[in-house]
Order: C-alpha cells, then structure tokens, then sequence
C-alpha cells in the first residue's frame, strides 16, 4: 500500500509540474485531483510482484488468526453456564445447571439413606417385636417349670429318710439323687428367671428413654423458643407453677411425658396471663378519672361552633349572624 502511495502521490505531483511547466501531459483539473485523492483514500491490491518488492525480508505467514477466532468464540460460549430461575424463601434466583443437578442428586441420595434407614428400623422393630414373643413364651415354659419342680421338691421334703435308708438303701439313694438333681435344676430354673426380669427392665428402660426422646422433639418443634436451656429451664418452671396453683401433685407433675399433655397445659397458662393483663388494663380505665367538657366547649378546650356563632351575633345582631347561630343547631 506505501508504494501505490507513492506513487499515486508521484502521479498527483507529476500532474501539477506539469500544469507549472507545461511538459507534463496536461495540466491538473478538477477530476484527475478528485481521482488522485480517491485512490489514495480506496487503493487497489497490490500485487504479489509489488508485495515482495516492496518487504523482500518478511515472509510470508499463513492467516492463522482467522481460523482461531470462531474456536475461542466456542470455549467462550461453552464456558457461560445454563442457570435456570428457581424459587428459594419466596425469592427467585438465578441457579446454574450443574448446581441443579448436584442438589438433585444430594436430594435423591438423602431420599435413598432416608428409606434405607426407615427400612432398617422396620426391620430392627420386627425383630425386636419376635424377640420379645420368644422371651414370652421362655419365660412362660420357666415358670411352668418351676411351678412343678416347687411341687416334686415339696413331696421329697416329706420324706423320712432316717426311716427309708433303714428300710430300702436302694430307693434311699435313688430318693437322695432326685432331690440333687430337682434342687440344681430349680436354681437354674431361678437363674434364667432372673436374668429374664433383667433383659426385660432393661428393654422397658430403653423403649422409655427412646418414647421420652421422641416426645421432647415434637414438643420443640411446637415449641422451638424451648431449644435454648435457658428458656426451657424458665417455661418448665412457670408451668410447674402453673399447674400446681391449679391443684396438681408433685408427682403428678414429673409423670407427664406426652408432648400433647404439655401443650395444653402450656396453653392454658398464656390464656390466663393474657386474661389477667386485660383484666389489669381494664381496672386501670375504669379507676382513671372521668374528664368533664363544660357545654359549649370541645374536648380539647376550645369554644365550639355554637358559642363562637352566638358570641358573633351578640356583637352584630343582624339576621345574617342569627341565621348562623340556628345553622349550628341544626348541624
């Protein structure tokens, strides 16, 4: 482009010595300058001859540029993330897809170990349930057990053994070996009772404890101020009070373990208070005193319509001012 330039600039330059001069081929007009001017402002290609002229040290580079555009206009556009409008407190926010899908998948992996934990505890309670049946039934067949052996064991302590060992040693031992065996069995017998007892206390203290848990979470999920120590310490100890002025025992108080129980207790101690703070309000408006309003005169003190209206016409005592003051009585 520099050497068409020059040479258009040569060109426009050789056209004006001539119009100077008289030898250069005519002299510059109106349209050869426009020309000129239009050339420099719109060159035509050079050509690849003129090219390697003019820059014989610079090779040429294929357009690599050109190519590489639309491929980072693709990373560009794929790194924008596709977000959808979803509603999260009543507020719609703009959420990205890949977050969509990891909550769904949080979602559904929590719905899984949710029914696998449901599942499990339906499970454990089924087979609590048969294990308790089966402990039932031993313990029923012990103490059927013992109930005989209390028997055979009472009939062989009748028995005179000074008396029998004289008359047949035979059955004497046999006798002797019997009572062994009845008594050793007996206290196994007791042994597995006890032990029975045992596992049941602990069953009933674990089945208590786990009604107790589940009753003190739906009572906080009534009543979730009672989350803090603090303030369940103060509700506990205002509704014990509360129900003891009612006419409620001690250990009445300290048995109530149902949730529903405490509600309606807790209910009916905020009736009460409220009532008594109305009760309270309306005392005070009925000791305060009465204000009295002189006639003729508004609450706030100032004359009204009549007294202003009949003072005028006093002063005046024309029918207009009188006209006035009949006006007022009938407003």
């Amino acid at each position: 482009m520099s050497l068409f330039i020059h040479r258009a600039l040569g060109h426009f330059l050789m056209n004006e010595a001539g119009a100077d001069g008289g030898d250069g081929g005519g002299a510059l007009d109106i349209n050869t300058g426009a020309a000129a001017f239009a050339a420099l402002l719109d060159p035509p290609k050079a050509s690849e001859h003129e090219a390697s002229e003019e820059h014989p040290e610079q090779p040429v580079e294929p357009e690599v540029e050109a190519e590489l555009e639309p491929e980072v206009e693709t990373s560009e556009n794929e790194e924008e993330p596709q977000t959808f409008t979803v509603k999260i407190d009543g507020k719609e926010v703009q959420v990205p897809l890949s977050e969509l899908l990891n909550g769904y998948q949080r979602q559904s992996d929590y719905t899984k170990k949710t029914m696998e934990a449901a599942e499990q505890r339906k499970t454990a309670d089924a087979e609590t349930q048969k294990a308790q049946q089966e402990r039932q039934q031993y313990a029923g067949e012990l103490q059927r057990m013992a109930v005989q052996l209390e028997g055979v064991l009472e009939q062989q302590s009748q028995i005179d053994w000074n008396a029998l060992i004289e008359a047949d040693p035979v059955e004497y031992l046999k006798q002797q070996q019997l009572f062994q065996q009845r008594q050793a069995l007996y206290q196994q017998n007791t042994q597995e009772r006890q032990k029975l007892f045992q596992q049941h206390q602990h069953d009933q203290a674990q089945a208590h404890q786990s009604y107790l848990a589940q009753q003190r979470d739906e009572l906080l999920a009534k009543l979730p101020d009672w989350k803090d120590e603090a303030k369940a310490d103060a509700g506990k100890a205002a509704l014990a009070k509360f129900l003891t002025e009612e006419g409620f025992a001690g250990d009445e108080i300290s048995t109530i373990t149902d949730h529903r129980q405490v509600l309606i207790a807790h209910k009916a101690m905020l009736y009460d208070q409220l009532m008594a703070k109305a009760n309270v309000q309306a005392k005070k408006v009925q000791e305060a005193p009465q204000r009295v309003v002189k006639p003729g005169v508004t609450s706030n003190g100032t004359p009204d319509g009549r007294t202003t209206a009949a003072k005028r016409h006093e002063r005046n005592g024309t029918v207009e001012t009188g006209a006035q003051v009949f006006r007022q009585f009938l407003d």
